[in-house]
């Protein structure tokens, strides 16, 4: 997957930010953030992408979807807690894309991480749910690979709250359940639709 993630990551930030989405608060989020910045690239251990975004209104933001849909991304996965959708998962030539949906409160936002298992009838089974929030003032424009994209104005501030102080050391072993910032939730609350 990682040979995935190197041939097709400049295409990926590039059909996101010239669809419609460019005009909603969408960042580069998790690894790919974090490969934005300490590696000026990405990180070559990865093995997907992820953009956090405010869906302000999500009848719009299906209309604004289509564009990526016509440019090769499927939806694959929607996760839910307590039916609030907090994630969106897609595939690109076989490469994972995560739209990590958040909740603005002030400076801070918030998600919620939702795990799970797949029975032997291909059913998610087995959910486990994490809430965490994150320092968030607002978004600047940054150039990545030769694109304009947005990233966190606290962006160190930002990295630390998720990876630790010492993030700027790589680390393969990182065990984000370890990370105080995650509250375990109520695991019948969530719930995860898998697209055809």
């Amino acid at each position: 997957r990682s040979e995935l993630l190197k041939d097709n990551f400049e295409e990926i930030l590039q059909t996101i930010y010239s669809s419609p989405l460019k005009d909603y608060d969408i960042w580069l989020d998790f690894g790919t953030l974090l490969g934005y910045y300490r590696e000026n690239d990405f990180i070559s251990h990865d093995l997907d992408m992820d953009f956090g975004i405010i869906i302000p209104d999500y009848q719009r933001f299906i209309e604004d979807e289509q564009y990526l849909l016509e440019r090769g991304f499927s939806r694959t996965k929607e996760f839910y807690y307590n039916e609030q959708l907090v994630e969106l998962s897609y595939s690109f030539k076989g490469l994972n894309v995560d739209l990590i949906v958040y909740d603005k409160k002030g400076e801070t936002i918030s998600s919620d991480t939702i795990f799970f298992m797949i029975n032997a009838l291909g059913v998610p089974t087995r959910h486990e749910v994490y809430h965490y929030e994150l320092p968030f003032s607002q978004l600047q424009v940054a150039n990545f690979k030769n694109v304009d994209v947005k990233i966190p104005e606290n962006t160190r501030d930002y990295i630390s709250h998720l990876y630790g102080a010492d993030f700027e050391t790589p680390n393969t072993n990182y065990n984000w359940k370890e990370n105080p910032i995650y509250k375990q939730g109520d695991a019948k609350l969530a719930r995860v639709v898998l697209k055809k």
